[in-house]
């Protein structure tokens, strides 16, 4: 499923019109019955329905919803909130079969106010037509006063046209006041502001209804962004011989851990073998080994360093190095607390990485002072930075990065030339070639300490199998967020541990690759 913004978007409707050959006032009629049929899923025949409807080809949208509900047996009354003369040639002509049809219909003067409100106060379900993808700016009266009217209504049902009006497409910003939708239909893909706050909370439940305009255009376009689904993985993961051996699934060396710090490289290491690994060996200060030894009988220990309290040191480079070719995955930082000398340490094991390296916690830290390091690895590196980790890396702040998601990912990912996973209410992965991968996964369940390091683990994992990164990453997050929401159900989400996590990467596994 294809993820667009307001300019691809127009760009997929001009080309579904004149290439195609599909014309504008068909695909404003199907659009408008997929509003109508999604009222009528919710809200029994005789409601009373008033639709708001804007000047452009949003309000014509809403035109066609009101004829379909008005002959359906609803009682529709429809408000104007613009004027005819500005309408597209489309929207007028639906709105004169709607007059022709003798529907209730009237334009908005201020002087109405205290009658809209009062229609807004009698409903029991508004369509919001007003705005659609191409808004910009603040919201003008007397759309501002509408809109805040509509919210104050404690309407049962209501339901946004393609987006709630006074939310920004592209990121999902309030530009002023904004419509509170239980449910908004959109028309042939989902737009960026159905998944970022604050717009997603806005938008209530996601409807995507399909219009006639081919997904085929926007693999051609080419959009460049995708939700994540199972469908997209299930071939990714491929059976097992029965002639394989653990050699066969990879072998993975975790390096992290400190003082305090000892569960985070052990949940890592688990979830690298619950996510399919043949082997994983796991790297640590000499003076915490016995811990981690203990903790997770089927991993293999490594002691290194000078074996004090602080544990890593920039002279531990030298015997990680010797020892890396061994490994088809390596992840770097979980556990791990800042060193004297991590920079150089850190651009030494970069440097000589011969196989792909997933970074991570304490080694994001560590990049943030030179993300030149990474021009130097020759193979693949992914990246899995929260929004504080990520505004370290790109030397802005938490706020600038939540304020666009996708272009924060995509710079890190052209700058860097790694995998960048940006962690969160629907994750992100960002490849080099400006792909972007939005997971859909995940539950409140996950906001909890190591549920990063479980993540790090099944990326390593996937990887280490030999699967291609661009399928690897993505499917990691997928199956992640997707392990967190089984430990939910067997649970709540104020319980689950990342360990509980760990114990239910087998069944989303089963679950996406499953055909």
């Amino acid at each position: 499923m294809y993820l667009v913004n307001a300019r691809e978007m127009r760009q997929l409707d001009r080309q579904t019109i004149e290439e195609v050959g599909i014309p504008s006032a068909v695909l404003m009629e199907v659009a408008g019955r997929a509003v109508a049929d999604e009222v009528k899923r919710r809200a029994r025949c005789g409601s009373r329905v008033t639709v708001l409807a804007g000047s452009g080809n949003n309000g014509g949208d809403g035109f066609v919803a009101a004829r379909h509900l008005h002959c359906a047996g609803y009682h529709v009354e429809v408000w104007l909130i613009g004027s005819e003369e500005k309408m597209s040639s489309e929207a007028s002509n639906f709105w004169n079969v709607c007059q022709n049809l003798q529907l209730s219909m009237q334009t908005y003067r201020v002087i109405d106010a205290p009658r809209l409100k009062e229609a807004l106060w009698q409903s029991d379900v508004v369509i919001d037509s007003l705005l659609g993808t191409g808004v910009k700016g603040a919201v003008r009266e007397p759309l501002n006063e509408v809109i805040e009217a509509i919210n104050a209504a404690n309407v049962p049902l209501v339901v946004a046209v393609d987006v709630p009006s006074g939310v920004e497409t592209d990121t999902g910003a309030v530009l002023g006041a904004a419509v509170r939708a239980h449910c908004t239909v959109t028309f042939a893909f989902p737009k960026w502001c159905h998944y970022l706050a604050p717009g997603a909370t806005l938008a209530g439940e996601c409807v995507v209804a399909d219009i006639g305009i081919p997904s085929s255009l926007a693999a051609a376009f080419p959009v460049r962004a995708q939700v994540s689904e199972r469908l997209l993985w299930t071939e990714a993961v491929k059976p097992r011989t029965p002639f394989s051996y653990k050699g066969t699934y990879g072998h993975v060396l975790v390096v992290g851990g400190s003082r305090g710090m000892a569960g985070a490289p052990v949940l890592t290491a688990r979830a690298v073998l619950k996510a399919g690994a043949g082997l994983v060996t796991t790297a640590v200060p000499r003076d915490i080994q016995d811990v981690v030894a203990a903790s997770f009988a089927e991993g293999m220990t490594w002691g290194v360093g000078r074996g004090t309290a602080d544990g890593w040191h920039e002279t531990t480079a030298a015997s990680l190095c010797e020892r890396m070719s061994q490994f088809q995955a390596v992840a770097i930082g979980p556990g791990m607390p800042r060193f004297s000398g991590d920079t150089q340490w850190l651009r030494t094991l970069v440097a000589q990485a011969k196989a792909p390296i997933v970074l991570d916690a304490g080694a994001l830290s560590v990049l943030a002072e030179d993300l030149a390091m990474l021009t130097r690895c020759r193979e693949t590196v992914v990246l899995t930075p929260h929004p504080g980790e990520m505004a370290r890396l790109l030397g802005t702040s938490v706020s600038d990065i939540e304020q666009n998601r996708p272009a924060a990912a995509r710079k890190l990912s052209g700058e860097s030339g790694a995998v960048v996973v940006l962690k969160g209410r629907y994750s992100l992965t960002a490849l080099p070639d400006g792909r972007l991968y939005l997971n859909p996964t995940g539950t409140p369940a996950l906001a909890k300490g190591g549920s990063g390091d479980v993540l790090t683990g099944v990326v390593a994992a996937l990887l280490a199998q030999q699967i291609d990164p661009a399928v690897a990453v993505p499917l990691a997050v997928y199956v992640h967020g997707y392990a967190g929401q089984l430990a939910e159900a067997d649970d709540t989400p104020y319980s689950v541990l990342a360990s509980d996590t760990v114990e239910h990467i087998g069944p989303a596994l089963r679950e996406v690759t499953s055909n």
